[in-house]
């Protein structure tokens, strides 16, 4: 019989402290849900923690993640309520695990890369990520903005977080630089100006490079190339989530 902790147990006080504090320069990440979890198995990533709380304790996604687990991880039952209060959701599901943070590089002749410059906001990166990998981008770059590694993020990539090379880099002229060095043309996108998107600017090999939300790119960035979605409706501009998988399956299609 497994013992349920409850929150006056030193271990998960010492979790709560953990998580808490975690931030995007942290070593490890939190990973939420048996199917994430799965899958981050699946890419190699072997948790240090795992905790579920009481009443998911014969869950059937949970058990056959439980048996995949390696010896070397700890399995924690909790009680319901400590597991929300660890949880860094308000809809938690039912399994977190902490795992090491992905470490990972640029290819060295990328094909479609996505750079995200100041996306802040979490869902939008998520989302971003994921649409990489649905046409098989060989990277996402990630300059400044969201946490790539946050809950949030992971938890809208639909485990594509685990799937995709994520690469990060303090300036967007660093990421330029060594795009180049990889013979890659590296295109800013702008809401007016540049090339249509669909008549060649983005041939391969190419790094889509999207910028805030609010702002956009600044035009003053040294790129190779700038491209524009034409919107002959009323609306001025896109989710940049929704414009950046428009951009990569026109890269991948050109």
């Amino acid at each position: 019989m497994r013992p349920v902790l409850g929150a006056q147990n030193p271990r998960i006080a010492e979790l709560r402290r953990l998580i808490g504090r975690r931030s995007s320069r942290s070593d490890d990440i939190v990973i939420e849900g048996p199917r994430t979890v799965g899958e981050a198995l699946d890419a190699g990533c072997q948790p240090s923690v795992v905790i579920v709380p009481e009443h998911a304790e014969d869950d059937a996604a949970v058990v056959a993640v439980e048996r995949r687990l390696p010896a070397s991880a700890e399995f924690l039952l909790v009680r319901d309520h400590v597991f929300e209060r660890l949880a860094p959701s308000t809809t938690p599901q039912p399994m977190l695990a902490i795992v090491a943070r992905p470490a990972a590089s640029l290819p060295a002749a990328p094909s479609v890369v996505l750079v995200l410059a100041g996306v802040g906001d979490p869902g939008n990166l998520g989302t971003l990520v994921r649409a990489a990998d649905a046409v098989a981008a060989d990277a996402v770059v990630v300059v400044g903005g969201a946490d790539p590694w946050g809950p949030k993020a992971v938890r809208a990539s639909a485990g594509s977080m685990l799937r995709v090379p994520i690469v990060q880099y303090d300036q967007l002229s660093d990421a330029v630089d060594v795009l180049r060095d990889a013979g890659v043309t590296v295109v800013g996108t702008d809401v007016t100006g540049g090339e249509p998107f669909d008549q060649g600017v983005l041939d391969r090999p190419v790094a889509i490079v999207m910028g805030s939300e609010p702002h956009g790119l600044d035009r003053d960035v040294d790129l190779d190339a700038w491209a524009h979605i034409a919107m002959p409706g009323r609306t001025e501009s896109l989710n940049v989530a929704m414009a950046g998988t428009l951009l990569l399956y026109e890269a991948c299609r050109s």
